[in-house]
């Protein structure tokens, strides 16, 4: 089973997201959170194998949220994403020191998500 965590304050995104990955997938536990705090709970408490993050939430930002739970997310050996709109310029100088997260377009091709756990699935057969 893979642990996913969407991270959204809009529960429009959020849970047509949640709904396209379990439309894939069987083997899929899909969590969600509508802010940064919340999320912080989350990472705190569990385990995920894959975050995907919005970066503009009304209490913290999504590379805030990441700088806050870096160290257990990389303990947990999380592949880590985080979307915006806009603002990506800001948001390579913001994670620039954390390599392991990916960056990406809001409005990209919602395939690229379905691309991320089938990614996963190849790095890790033995789910």
């Amino acid at each position: 089973m893979i642990k996913v965590l969407i991270v959204d304050d809009d529960f429009g995104v959020r849970d047509t997201l949640k709904d396209f990955l379990e439309f894939f997938y069987e083997d899929i536990d899909v969590q969600l959170a509508k802010n940064g705090s919340e999320a912080t709970t989350l990472v705190n408490n569990e385990s995920f194998q894959i975050l995907i993050s919005d970066q503009m939430m009304p209490d913290m930002k999504g590379s805030e949220f990441i700088n806050n739970t870096i160290e257990k997310l990389r303990e947990d050996q999380t592949w880590i994403y985080i979307y915006s709109g806009q603002l990506m310029d800001e948001l390579s100088v913001n994670l620039k020191e954390y390599k392991e997260v990916q960056i990406i377009d809001k409005f990209t091709n919602p395939m690229f998500f379905k691309e991320i756990i089938d990614k996963y699935k190849v790095a890790h057969p033995e789910l």
